[in-house]
């Protein structure tokens, strides 16, 4: 059995290779700089099961914290920390261990246990190679100097079995190698994320159960202003983004995630936060059913996901996905250090840390997710980054290194001589403003939803000849078509009477088609770039 799933990878591997694409290259990205590390198998360095967090959740110890005991010691390493309290490129923890790194090799011990550390058995052309890590519930990922995705699962069971692999990207984990994007490989840029929540609650409030894991792993790129994700069940490229804060004009200059909740900060010390994955933002119909219409608040959450996904007496994951939720400001001296960690079983137990200062006393600012006041933990540590003098905790700060609006416009007709422009169009946002014009001249203010779509190939990043294509929803309740003749009619000709009508978009750098959602449907109208 192990060959045979061994003997898969490596086919796999072959054929893709085999289509025109190198097995070391990430299509859609830039030429890499290197090869991964051979040493580092396909298939696992623990030869019982597939490389795939999502559906072993986790697998039980064979003996429990007494095989961290089998490791060897780190006798002569020096600058081990004696306590792991963040997330970040050089150590973290999970609700079982901690990890650190030092000099390219990754040590660990139980977690809050302070036992000696010990080293994590790695393959030998990886160790002492190894420049930054990321520890988020089963997984722990590893790059190289070059970015090479290396990750480590079943860290929530004892030594025994974590398991290497360089597996990472469609089809289903099987791409064998993919890069970070280049900007994202630097300190505080980059996170894992391996979500094991047993529920959330959407954008509309309606509270969802969940049975599988989503890794997805988050960088930093546009100087701050881009957000990738790479999910190992997506292509293996750097085509897919969270759309950042205020329009995406946002300048992160630190990023954290754990659990699919989005971490960040800018300069100043000014920070939001966001759930969003690839389930969460509509974009994967095989797990998950999703409505763009409002539900009746009463309607009942499914008991299991299988029974949401098949059974509409139970309300449907509400879209658009829910935006950035801006975090109150820390009341005293930070740094740009900052994590996110799971501190429960849902989605929403979470708890975010900033590093700082307090009367003097350094340690660490924290509070969960939802909480609005911060507390402070003094641990009387040297502080691992400066602190950000220019941020005042009494003022908003986050619009002051907003960067330039995109400038790109979209216009063109709509069926009954209307006429729709879209301005300082991002594809990667949530929601856009449109403005439509009626046969009268009149103006209408609307809002237009899109999510990125699911796909099995790869392509480049933005937007570029190569149509990106986008489901959505033309929301037009705000210019209240119940007091517009004109705009009622609109609704009722064009838009089958549904004031939240759902559209499929089909999107290039030039051009911006809106098509009625479903198939061999026939477009509205296309809109062209006029800047």
């Amino acid at each position: 059995m192990t060959r045979s799933l061994a003997g898969l990878a490596s086919a796999m591997a072959v054929a893709i290779a085999g289509a025109g694409v190198p097995a070391h290259a990430a299509p859609g990205s830039s030429a890499p700089t290197s090869q991964p590390l051979s040493c580092v198998p396909l298939l696992s360095t623990f030869q019982v099961v597939l490389p795939l967090p999502g559906l072993f959740l986790p697998l039980p110890s064979i003996k429990g914290l007494s095989e961290f005991r089998d490791l060897p010691a780190a006798r002569h390493v020096q600058g081990l920390p004696t306590r792991v309290d963040y997330r970040d490129s050089n150590q973290g923890f999970n609700s079982y261990a901690e990890f650190a790194l030092r000099s390219g090799s990754i040590y660990t011990r139980p977690r809050d246990s302070g036992d000696s550390w010990r080293k994590v058995t790695t393959p030998g052309c990886l160790d002492r190679r190894v420049v930054a890590i990321s520890v988020d519930s089963n997984m722990l990922v590893a790059l190289d100097r070059n970015g090479w995705i290396y990750s480590m699962d079943n860290v929530l069971s004892g030594p025994l079995l974590w398991n290497w692999t360089r597996l990472f990207g469609s089809p289903i984990w099987f791409w064998p190698g993919v890069q970070v994007p280049g900007q994202g490989r630097a300190r505080h840029k980059w996170a894992i994320s391996h979500r094991m929540s047993t529920s959330f609650v959407d954008a509309r409030g309606f509270t969802h159960p969940t049975t599988a894991g989503l890794v997805q792993l988050i960088s930093l790129t546009g100087g701050g202003t881009r957000i990738v994700y790479q999910d190992p069940w997506l292509p293996a490229d750097h085509s897919y983004e969270i759309g950042g804060p205020l329009g995406g004009r946002f300048v992160s200059e630190s990023v954290s995630s754990s659990g699919s909740v989005t971490f960040v900060m800018n300069k100043y010390g000014d920070m939001y936060t966001r759930k969003y994955d690839l389930d969460l933002a509509g974009s994967n119909e095989i797990p998950g059913r999703y409505t763009w219409q409002l539900q009746r608040r009463d309607k009942p959450s499914a008991p299991d996901q299988l029974q949401e996904r098949f059974n509409p007496a139970f309300a449907a994951i509400s879209l658009p996905a829910q935006e950035w939720q801006h975090v109150p400001k820390i009341p005293g001296e930070v740094t740009s250090r900052i994590s996110i960690s799971v501190s429960g079983p849902r989605m929403e137990d979470r708890e975010l840390r900033v590093e700082g200062r307090k009367n003097g006393r350094t340690g660490f600012w924290h509070k969960g997710l939802s909480e609005t006041s911060w507390r402070f933990t003094d641990t009387g540590g040297a502080l691992a980054d400066p602190i950000l003098t220019d941020a005042n905790p009494a003022v908003d700060q986050s619009r002051s290194t907003l960067v330039a609006p995109t400038g790109i416009t979209f216009a063109g007709r709509l069926p009954g001589g209307w006429r729709a422009r879209t301005d300082d169009f991002d594809w990667a946002q949530t929601s856009h403003t449109v403005t439509l014009t009626g046969p009268s001249g009149t103006t209408y203010r609307v809002t237009m939803h899109t999510t990125d779509g699911l796909r099995l190939i790869p392509r480049g990043p933005g937007l570029d000849n190569n149509p990106r294509t986008l489901a959505g929803a033309l929301d037009v309740r705000s210019a209240q078509p119940d007091r517009s003749p004109e705009l009622a009619g609109f609704v009722r000709t064009t838009l089958s009477g549904r004031q939240i009508f759902e559209i499929s978009v089909q999107l290039t750098r030039s051009r911006l088609t809106v098509s009625p959602a479903g198939l061999l449907t026939r477009p509205l109208g296309t809109w062209t770039r006029s800047r």
